[in-house]
């Protein structure tokens, strides 16, 4: 049995006729020469240049609809009216050309037969038979699927005269039997009347008032037009001289229409408001993006809401007068939407913007947020963050500071500002914003409305009933339980959720940026001479190992340390051109305490301890056992809430509160092994300390107790080559 190979398929070899002309995208070309292979094609911007496409690469232009063909008109002598299209006519026109063609062609067969002459007579003969035959025909298509019935009614072109049938056969059959010859010429510009030239200068002295700034309507221009020439007229009379024709308001306002809208726009509203009057609807950016975190944009939008400036709890019970009492206003939100999935990274509401509350936004967006949304009661998981690649935002001073743009670049992504005053450029950010403003705040109370107009007499301040703590939980619901988990147009009916769900699974999602590079884009700066306990900030001491080989090593310098405000459990210490990051010297661990839990709690010890300079290690354990024994809940809400303090005061808090306090934690560097075991501690295990039967259990101290070293106890075993 002989089995024969399939023959391959091939693209269909077309012939293009001499005179075409070929559009691929916005390039034109007129063929010149076709093969096997291809065809050969002239630019005809640039004659010189000459192009050979194969039927391969013709097949996929026409398959992507990048491919137009337009042919030569079939005879050289065609008019120039062939070159109407007819589509484009009026159905009522095409109906008349098509009835006359028909007719045309008719006579046309009737006369090569030699049965009809183009008299009158002739044709009036001829017309008595065609025309019944086309009647017939044009009945059927009326009703189709079957005949006319008694009562139906029959609608039937009227035939032409004998006089308009001479008129175009000759035309009709010398085009080739061309139906575009019937058309008839149309003059699509109207005759605009020109006056005398004195009136036009009027009249486009009266224009131009138009086109000012701020200028009156159309019927007030001609109308003041009139004027002025009724005045001219005047004089011209005075003068004995003959008065100028005065045109109508209706001829003024015709002038004045067509002009052109964009720039009577422009120079009226200005160039911004005619780009927004006059801007298609579309798609605005291509969509490019296509996994998580490689395109995010961050923005600020001032809430449409009033609330009070509050962060207690209690704000409900407090009497009337007193809620009166407490500051009211509108809190700024910013936001990071991941462009891929629409899901929102970070949500924060804060009192200004800033290029730090920008930065916070940047953090939240780098870490699991499932925590908050359990904190807050939310049924849905915020487990949403990624690396950026591009982080796209607007021109506003928060994102074009230089700490912003460093903090973005040291996150490993690439900022980028769109041009200004278009929107469409990071419209998915805008588009949440009214999202926001349509969805949510028409069910709140204190609503402000975006102009006075759509807020009427709404009583605002009175209707002003949440808080901050309030605003940001709703705020966070809102996002975390309905947004994430509603169909989203542009994802074609998906979820931000399932969205984000399906790329992960497809793409996998990028690396967050880890708490070390987090603290080290965006901690908070200071400069800190080492001592041999390391770096004192917040009255702990921070030491690791490269510290303890920089002061083996005699440098005694500032350095730059950077401190995260969110978590005080380590920070991040520039050494030779490299963060190092260094732990707290403690019994108890700090990771998870915030400064803001404990500065508050540092304030009590130092009132209770107001005489001493340094405390002792039992005294910090309990504090942090105290914060940690806060309800966790309660904890993560209070780190999201507006009145955080800025760089500029961490840093005064620093030089005003703990400084010239700290914690007795012993020589945390010289701890370090030396050189040949001089200087080196010989720390035995617990087994091999023997304790005296009548020795008995030091008892801790109490918070009420003042501890008391002397000095054969606080430092006998601390000495330095420092020490004074």
């Amino acid at each position: 049995m002989t089995i024969f190979p399939l023959p391959k398929t091939r693209p269909i070899v077309r012939a293009l006729r001499p005179g075409s002309t070929v559009t691929i995208g916005s390039t034109s070309y007129a063929a010149e020469a076709s093969d096997h292979s291809g065809t050969t094609l002239r630019r005809l911007d640039e004659p010189t240049v000459v192009e050979y496409f194969t039927w391969e690469d013709i097949a996929l232009l026409r398959a992507n609809g990048r491919w137009r063909y337009t042919p030569p008109p079939a005879h050289n002598n065609t008019p120039a009216a062939t070159s109407i299209d007819l589509t484009l006519l009026a159905p009522s026109e095409r109906s008349r050309i098509a009835f006359m063609g028909r007719i045309l062609t008719a006579i046309h067969d009737l006369e090569c037969q030699g049965r009809v002459t183009l008299t009158d007579a002739g044709l009036a003969k001829a017309l008595g038979e065609i025309v019944p035959k086309l009647t017939k025909g044009i009945a059927n298509q009326q009703f189709p699927g079957r005949h006319p019935r008694f009562g139906d009614h029959v609608v039937c072109p009227q035939p032409p005269s004998t006089r308009s049938i001479r008129r175009h056969y000759r035309k009709f059959v010398r085009s080739g039997l061309d139906l575009r010859v019937l058309a008839r010429k149309r003059q699509f510009e109207c005759c605009t009347r020109y006056f005398d030239p004195e009136v036009e200068e009027l009249i486009q002295e009266g224009i131009r008032e138009f086109g000012k700034q701020g200028g009156s309507d159309a019927r007030t221009v001609a109308t003041n037009t009139r004027g002025m020439i009724k005045k001219t007229n005047a004089a011209r009379e005075a003068n004995g001289l003959p008065a100028l024709t005065i045109p109508s308001l209706r001829t003024i306002e015709r002038r004045i229409a067509k002009l052109d809208p964009f720039e009577m726009t422009a120079l009226r509203e200005g160039i911004d408001a005619a780009r927004k009057k006059f801007a298609s609807s579309g798609l605005g950016i291509q969509e490019m993006t296509q996994f998580p975190g490689e395109r995010i944009e961050i923005d600020e939008w001032e809430v449409d809401l009033r609330t009070y400036f509050s962060r207690i709890g209690l704000l409900r019970k407090l009497p009337r007068e007193l809620r009166d009492q407490v500051p009211q206003g509108r809190r700024w939100l910013y936001a990071i939407i991941d462009c891929a999935t629409r899901c929102i990274l970070a949500l924060l509401v804060v009192d200004r913007p800033s290029a730090e509350a920008a930065m916070r936004a940047l953090r939240m967006a780098s870490v699991d947020k499932t925590d908050y949304a359990r904190a807050i009661g939310a049924q849905s998981l915020w487990s949403f963050c990624a690396g950026f690649s591009i982080v796209c935002a607007d021109t506003g001073a928060a994102f074009v500071s230089t700490d912003f743009s460093c903090a973005v670049n040291s996150l490993h992504g690439t900022l980028l500002h769109p041009p200004v005053k278009i929107p469409e450029m990071r419209a998915h950010n805008e588009r949440f914003f009214g999202n926001l403003s349509q969805n949510l705040m028409p069910h709140l109370s204190g609503r402000t409305f975006h102009n006075p107009v759509a807020r009427g007499d709404y009583p605002t301040e009175e209707r002003t009933a949440l808080d901050d703590e309030d605003l940001t939980r709703v705020l966070s619901l809102y996002v975390i339980d309905y947004y994430h988990n509603r169909p989203h147009r542009s994802l074609n009916g998906q979820t931000p959720a399932s969205r984000w769900r399906e790329l992960e699974e497809q793409f996998a999602v990028s690396e967050p940026a880890d708490i070390h590079t987090l603290r080290a884009a965006l901690g908070v700066e200071f400069s800190r001479i080492p001592s041999k306990k390391g770096i004192e900030l917040f009255s702990h001491h921070y030491s690791c190992e490269a510290l303890r080989h920089l002061w083996a090593k005699g440098r005694k310098a500032a350095l730059r340390v950077k401190a995260d405000p969110a978590d005080i459990g380590a920070i991040s210490i520039e050494i030779d051109g490299k963060w190092e990051t260094a732990e707290a010297v403690s019994a108890k661990p700090l990771y998870g305490v915030s400064l803001s839990e404990w500065t508050e709690k540092f304030r009590a010890i130092k009132q209770r301890h107001a005489h001493e300079a340094e405390l002792s290690e039992p005294i910090r354990t309990r504090a942090v056992e105290e914060i940690f024994a806060i309800d966790k809940a309660a904890r993560i809400r209070a780190g999201v809430l507006p009145g955080e303090p800025s760089h500029k005061q961490i840093q005064a808090i620093q030089a005003n509160l703990f400084n010239g306090t700290s914690f007795r934690t012993g020589p945390a560097i010289l701890e370090t092994p030396a050189d040949d075991f001089f200087g080196q501690r010989i720390t035995l295990p617990e087994e091999h300390f023997e304790l005296p039967q009548d020795t008995t259990p030091i008892p801790a101290p109490t918070g009420t107790e003042k501890e008391q070293f002397s000095p054969d106890e606080t430092g006998g075993n601390d000495w330095g080559f420092d020490d004074e």
